[in-house]
């Protein structure tokens, strides 16, 4: 009877699995770490296996890639633009679309949206489109 199990056989997959005993009962789950993320919003935030598994897959703020920043901090993103919306603010972005130099931006208010060009050494804002 075989009493010792490789795991590294299963780290070559990014799969869930079930190990067994010697009759085929159930006995505990291979989670890998990168299917955390898909499945950390089903499990309860309060038992120990979310706890232990976002200690596991936790990275640094500054070890993430920007695209893994603005991920990690979408939801709060969202609340501050829409507070800035809301106190008569306005919020900064760029896209491909208007914004063909890297010298435009688009301010997005409550009721409409301004293309404009800043300029890097003044800081000084020329609106160029409106309402588009």
């Amino acid at each position: 009877m075989k009493k010792s199990l490789n795991l590294n056989e299963f780290a070559e997959h990014d799969t869930l699995s079930i190990f067994v005993n010697s009759e085929q009962e159930p006995m505990g789950v291979l989670i890998p770490l990168k299917q955390w993320s898909k499945i950390a919003p089903s499990v309860d935030k309060n038992c120990e296996l979310h706890r232990l598994m976002e200690q596991l897959t936790f990275k640094p703020i500054f070890e993430r890639s920007l695209k893994e920043q603005g991920k990690w901090l979408h939801h709060e993103i969202e609340q501050v633009e829409t507070a800035n919306l809301q106190q008569g603010l306005y919020n900064i972005y760029q896209d491909d679309k208007y914004c063909t130099s890297k010298d435009l931006f688009i301010h997005q208010y409550a009721d409409h949206r301004e293309l404009v060009k800043v300029d890097a050494d003044t800081g000084h804002t020329q609106t160029i489109k409106r309402n588009f």
